[in-house]
């Protein structure tokens, strides 16, 4: 090859390597400038939960002035629009993107209810991530259920603590249903196949009692059946009270 074609070569190379550029940032320009055509939100988990929808997101996102449709695609933020989905009261994870054919891509979680609360001063929810969350009417829970004598501290806190320790004991897990607090010395549980209610007294060592109560049932209760009663006391060490 002589030095004429190798210079040729050179130059046409250069040339067209040029053009790639000056064609992708003439591309990118005219996509900031293109109009956002498509605003697409989609809860990843509604399978499991249905708290919150898109067409939801939709209006709660115009009524902030961060709905992307129509807007220009430079103008429109996809930091300011997940800061704005995050601050929603169902939302737990939220992220945004531009497409380069002038989409905007809404991708949302939900928050996950834990435990939820029903007093005299109104009712709401524990999340996993230990944070109160509203509750609505509706919503299909299949969360134990705290009443009484509960506030949003002890709620997000000890309580929290044991519906943890539920959700990892299978045995207990499945046969609570609802706790009452009378007071912070009188917990009681309610079981969803046997109409005795359990009497913890305080919270603290619900790890043993319920062991013995457990124990007696496995030994006792399995075997023969289980009697008649309006409750079953733990408060006494070492003690099953039947009344």
């Amino acid at each position: 090859m002589n030095k004429v074609t190798k210079v040729l070569l050179t130059v046409v190379t250069t040339v067209c390597c040029a053009a790639v550029l000056v064609g992708g940032i003439w591309c990118s320009r005219q996509a900031d400038m293109s109009l956002c055509t498509q605003v697409d939100i989609v809860v990843e988990d509604s399978v499991s939960r249905q708290y919150v929808d898109a067409m939801e997101l939709e209006g709660y996102l115009k009524a902030r002035g961060c709905y992307a449709l129509t807007k220009a695609m430079s103008e429109v933020d996809c930091h300011m629009i997940e800061q704005a989905l995050l601050k929603h009261e169902m939302i737990r994870t939220a992220s945004c993107y531009k497409t380069p054919f002038g989409a905007v891509r809404i991708r949302v979680t939900q928050r996950v209810p834990v435990l939820c609360v029903k007093t005299a001063e109104g009712n709401y929810l524990v999340d996993a991530d230990r944070r109160v969350m509203p509750y609505r009417s509706g919503m299909k829970l299949d969360v134990p259920v705290f009443t009484g004598a509960i506030n949003k501290c002890a709620a997000t806190e000890e309580y929290y603590d044991f519906v943890l320790w539920l959700q990892d004991n299978s045995y207990w897990g499945e046969r609570i249903r609802d706790v009452y607090v009378r007071n912070p010395k009188l917990v009681v549980l309610s079981q969803k196949d046997y109409s005795a209610k359990i009497v913890l007294g305080k919270l603290d060592g619900y790890e043993d009692k319920l062991a013995r109560l457990r124990s007696l049932y496995k030994k006792g209760f399995d075997v023969l059946g289980y009697p008649e009663c309006r409750e079953l006391d733990l408060r006494y060490a070492g003690q099953v009270v039947r009344r």
